[in-house]
């Protein structure tokens, strides 16, 4: 039914982005990695998340596996939008949280685009 190329995805870790006014929050499901091995980390704009397990690398023979096993990296590029030295992270019961503050002229460009479309045409 399925290939063995398919057994072990490495990007596979869900995340959500949601644009607020101030920030966007990015919220990624890592259950099954202890908080202390997930690293979140901003290299020349690009947010990385990447994690790994504990636990010892045991297969079992699945016909289609798309938990990660031991490890996984996930990579965004953050397209100038964000003010990179105020991003902050919560982990709770293996949701990790990302808030991406915006820039302060994303922010206000985005407030006068709600000003200009609130305005009789």
């Amino acid at each position: 039914m399925y290939t063995q190329e398919y057994r072990r995805p490495k990007n596979n870790v869900p995340i959500n982005i949601e644009e607020r006014d101030d920030c966007y929050r990015l919220t990624a499901y890592v259950a099954g990695f202890p908080e202390n091995n997930i690293q979140t980390r901003i290299v020349n704009d690009t947010l990385i998340i990447a994690g790994c397990s504990d636990e010892e690398d045991v297969f079992a023979e699945f016909l289609k596996q798309e938990f990660p096993v031991n490890s996984f990296e996930r990579s965004l590029h953050l397209n100038g939008l964000v003010d990179t030295t105020c991003v902050n992270t919560r982990f709770n019961e293996g949701v990790l949280t990302i808030f991406l503050p915006k820039k302060q002229e994303t922010t206000l460009h985005h407030i006068r685009r709600q000003l200009e479309a609130a305005l009789p045409g």
